[in-house]
């Protein structure tokens, strides 16, 4: 009898221990909402996917953009969140503002990436932690060597010009920081607000004579317009800097030394893992990029262009690209 009763309870066990493991394994939905297609925001999804398959999860995903219009993302986060996924990832802070407030009653956790300033941006109390169902990923680089990079390239640089959204509370932030920064460097720092693609030509052409240099923050309205603003700032032979490497790839823009967005999609997909794998997303304080996560970057193209030479400082910096 007691025999049979063992039996009985090792079977159970057995039951029990082949349903966790087949729950381990059982794949996981991941949503990922861009908001529109950029080479930087693709980098970012494409960094998220892979640092999830090293993770020894199974992922299946469900991944669009809204093209950049604002006004299809609530019909886009709930065509996703209706696709009943056990994480969302969302890309920008436009798309996580929105996010919050449209999937307000969800039960699954987002991480965000990148976003510049998650507390200016409404989104969480505190650097140190997350918030219920809550996390993520912010781009903010190390804006002190920024400038000193700027400084270097472009000598007897006095003054940069900061483009930003005005109506984008990362771009806000972004724009305050550096305005902050710019005595400790020596830079007088020019702000420089659009509030639609169509006045970046007039906007760039008045900072010719306000400004040594350019800087394009990581902004979701001004990215996509790089081209917009390369014409006109090749009109006025002015250098612009940019926030990210494929910019520069593209002859766009004069340099940058920006943070990696793949490395940030990498660092969202470690803190997607711990989430699926059971943490507490209001206990994973904000990820922010360290100094190995920049690249630095400088188009040939564009010295040429300009007239410039790599100075001394930098001939060995392995950054140039054609």
């Amino acid at each position: 009898m007691c025999a049979r009763i063992w039996k009985v309870v090792l079977a159970a066990l057995v039951l029990s221990s082949g349903m966790a493991t087949a729950a381990a394994n059982e794949s996981k939905k991941v949503a990922i909402a861009l908001f529109g297609p950029h080479p930087s925001l693709q980098q970012v999804s494409d960094g998220f996917k892979a640092s999830l398959d090293k993770s020894g999860l199974e992922v299946v995903y469900d991944e669009g953009n809204v093209n950049f219009d604002r006004s299809l993302v609530p019909q886009f986060l709930n065509r996703l969140a209706a696709g009943d996924p056990d994480l969302m990832l969302t890309i920008t802070t436009p798309m996580t503002q929105s996010a919050k407030q449209i999937l307000a009653n969800r039960d699954f956790p987002i991480v965000f990436a990148p976003v510049t300033d998650p507390v200016q941006a409404g989104l969480l109390p505190s650097w140190d932690e997350g918030a219920p169902l809550l996390t993520g990923v912010s781009n903010i680089p190390d804006l002190g060597a920024t400038l000193e990079f700027i400084k270097t390239l472009v000598p007897n640089t006095k003054s940069v010009g900061v483009m930003y959204n005005t109506g984008d509370d990362s771009d806000t932030a972004f724009a305050s920081r550096l305005e902050a920064l710019g005595p400790k460097h020596d830079v007088e720092i020019v702000l420089i607000g659009v509030e639609n693609v169509n006045d970046i030509p007039q906007r760039v052409v008045s900072a010719k004579d306000k400004a040594d240099a350019l800087f394009i923050p990581a902004s979701s309205l001004l990215q996509p317009a790089l081209p917009a603003v390369a014409s006109a700032a090749a009109r006025i032979s002015m250098p612009v800097f940019g926030s990210n490497t494929p910019t520069v790839n593209e002859g766009l823009v004069l340099a940058a030394f920006a943070v990696d967005f793949y490395r940030i999609g990498e660092k969202a997909g470690e803190v997607a893992a711990d989430i699926l794998k059971g943490a507490d997303p209001a206990k994973i304080p904000v990820v922010v990029p360290k100094p190995e996560d920049h690249l630095m970057r400088i188009s040939q193209r564009q010295l040429d262009a300009l007239g410039m030479t790599l100075p001394e400082a930098l001939k060995d910096c392995d950054c140039v690209v054609e």
